[in-house]
């Protein structure tokens, strides 16, 4: 690994992962987001693509001295503060290359997968992506109207199961009904509807899609019309709704339930 010195403001790496930290339109231009933390940095597996270490000079060389990066700044604790976007930093983040899927480069399997439309907040999303991956979901589709998948909150949200789950962003609902139904997918949407069935009157054993919608609004007329089930989670305590994140858990939770047997 190259180490390097670094005390300058002005120098590109530092000037490019503040741009990542910030701004979307930086990590779609140069295919790269940043991860910080000390368990997040080391829990980045093999195969991603680590570009460069930034370590304050305060954090011990033995965190990261076995990392396979090539190159790694180190700078003062002053400068990592200026850069950092948690309250309490912990001297280290690494500048990873994006993994951007298609649908044409998706090759599916057998079971259930998510399909997220309008999601707006990070911390749904990440601890969405992270439920995902302990509850075995095959991947997730996401619509344009996502929140951006690399910004740092939900990188945070994610504990790296952002690594292990397939991901397609930025299609539209109808392609992604469409590519779903054409391959014998049945297709589950939560919403307060009439006909909606509770969750564990449903058969989730065959290959499925959950569909969760905006946090606000709910799915779009579009996807309700081109459903095969809606449902409904019961609340027999009262409350008007869940936390998106929560509900997506408790769906993916009845799913898992069924399909384990």
């Amino acid at each position: 690994m190259n180490k390097k010195y670094i005390t300058s403001t002005q120098n590109a790496t530092i000037k490019l992962a503040k741009e990542l930290l910030k701004k979307k339109a930086a990590r779609k231009k140069h295919g790269l987001f940043v991860i910080e933390g000390i368990r997040a940095v080391k829990e980045i597996p093999v195969q991603a693509s680590i570009e460069t270490l930034l370590v304050s000079e305060t954090v011990d060389e033995a965190i990261y001295e076995d990392m396979e990066v090539k190159e790694a700044l180190i700078i003062p604790e002053s400068l990592f503060q200026t850069i950092s976007e948690t309250t309490t930093p912990q001297g280290i983040m690494a500048i990873v290359k994006k993994v951007d899927r298609s649908l044409d480069e998706l090759t599916m399997q057998e079971g259930a997968y998510l399909l997220l439309e309008n999601l707006q907040d990070p911390g749904n999303l990440g601890t969405i992506i992270r439920t995902a991956h302990a509850f075995n979901f095959k991947g997730i589709f996401m619509t344009k109207g996502c929140v951006d998948l690399y910004s740092p909150k939900v990188v945070r949200s994610t504990m790296s199961s952002l690594f292990y789950m397939p991901i397609v962003m930025d299609g539209e609902i109808e392609d992604y009904m469409t590519y779903l139904k054409d391959r014998d997918y049945i297709i589950y949407t939560t919403a307060l509807r009439a006909e909606a069935k509770w969750t564990y009157d449903l058969n989730f054993e065959k290959n499925m899609v959950l569909v969760i919608g905006n946090e606000g609004n709910g799915v779009s007329e579009y996807c309700l019309e081109h459903t095969d089930y809606t449902m409904m989670i019961p609340m027999p305590g009262g409350a008007e709704s869940l936390n998106a994140s929560v509900a997506t858990a408790v769906c993916m939770y009845e799913v898992i339930r069924q399909r384990r047997k």
